[in-house]
C-alpha cells in the first residue's frame, strides 16, 4: 500500500511498517554525487594510465608509438566501462543498499518487503541502469519513476526494490485490528502479557535479524517504552528488555 512519498507493508506478524519514498530530487542530487565520483575516478586512472604509458616508451620504442598508444586506450576504454558500471553494484553492496551519494542524500535502496536488498537484486537493478538511463542522463528512468507510484525507475520495478529516506520510518504494531493467534504460534510464557502484547513481540523478535539496523533499533524502542511504562523491571535497552519480558525475567538485570 503507499500514497504519494510513503510506502506502507504489514510483516506476517502483523506489523505495519512504513517507509518514507525518496523522491526524484533526492535521487537525482544522489546520482549527480555519484557521477562526480565516478568522473574523478575515471581521470585519476587516465593520469595513471598516462604515467605508465609514458614510463613504457623505452621498452616499447622498437614497437613505435602507435602500439603503446593503442594498447593504453584500449586500456583506458576497459576501465572506465568497468568503474562505470561497478560503481554502483560494489558500493551498494559493501554499504548495505547506499552508494556515497546515497549516504549523502540519507536515502537506501531495500526490497519491497522491507528486508535488506542482496546480491542477486543489486546484480538485477544495475545491470538494467544502462536501460533506464537510455538515450542519455537517465531519461527512461525518470519517466518511469515519474509515473510509478513508489517511485521506482525499471530497474527497481525488475529486482523487487524500492529506495527509501533514512532516520524516517514509523512502525505501527497493529495488533488491535487482527484476530488472535493461535496459543501454539505465541509461545512466551510471561502470562502478564495480553494476546496481542504476545503477537507483536513473537513477531519483532521472529524478524529481528531480517530489519536494517536502524530499523530493528527503531522498532524496539516503539515497542519497549509502553510495555516499561506498564510492567517495569530493568530496562537497560529497548531489545534486551523485549526479550527478557518476553520469557518472564524483565526484572533481571
Amino acid at each position: 500500500m503507499s500514497n504519494a512519498d510513503h510506502y506502507t507493508l504489514e510483516t506476517p506478524e502483523n506489523i505495519e511498517v512504513e517507509f518514507e519514498l525518496a523522491g526524484l530530487g533526492s535521487r537525482f542530487c544522489a546520482i549527480f554525487i555519484d557521477t562526480l565520483l565516478i568522473v574523478l575516478i575515471v581521470l585519476a586512472l587516465i593520469v595513471l594510465l598516462l604515467v605508465l604509458g609514458i614510463a613504457s616508451v623505452p621498452f616499447t620504442a622498437g614497437l613505435g608509438p602507435g602500439h603503446w598508444v593503442g594498447w593504453l586506450l584500449a586500456v583506458w576504454i576497459l576501465v572506465t566501462a568497468l568503474v562505470s558500471d561497478g560503481y554502483f553494484i560494489f558500493f551498494e553492496l559493501v554499504m548495505h543498499g547506499q552508494t556515497p551519494g546515497k549516504n549523502a542524500m540519507k536515502i537506501r535502496v531495500i526490497r519491497d518487503d522491507g528486508t535488506p536488498m542482496t546480491i542477486n537484486e543489486n546484480l538485477v537493478r544495475n545491470i538494467l541502469r544502462l536501460v533506464d538511463f537510455l538515450p542519455a542522463g537517465y531519461a527512461v528512468g525518470t519517466v518511469v519513476m515519474f509515473f510509478n507510484p513508489l517511485c521506482k525507475r525499471l530497474g527497481d520495478v525488475a529486482a523487487g526494490t524500492i529506495v527509501v529516506k533514512e532516520g524516517q520510518l514509523d512502525y505501527r504494531a497493529n495488533a488491535d485490528k487482527k484476530t488472535p493467534l493461535g496459543s501454539a504460534a505465541v509461545a512466551v510464557p510471561n502470562a502478564e502479557l495480553t494476546p496481542a502484547e504476545r503477537r507483536v513481540l513473537a513477531g519483532f523478535l521472529q524478524r529481528r535479524e531480517e530489519l536494517l539496523p536502524e530499523a530493528r533499533a527503531a522498532l524496539a524502542e516503539r515497542l519497549a517504552q509502553p510495555l516499561y511504562e506498564k510492567y517495569s523491571g530493568h530496562y537497560g535497552d529497548a531489545e534486551s528488555y523485549l526479550q527478557r519480558l518476553v520469557e518472564g525475567r524483565h526484572y533481571e538485570p
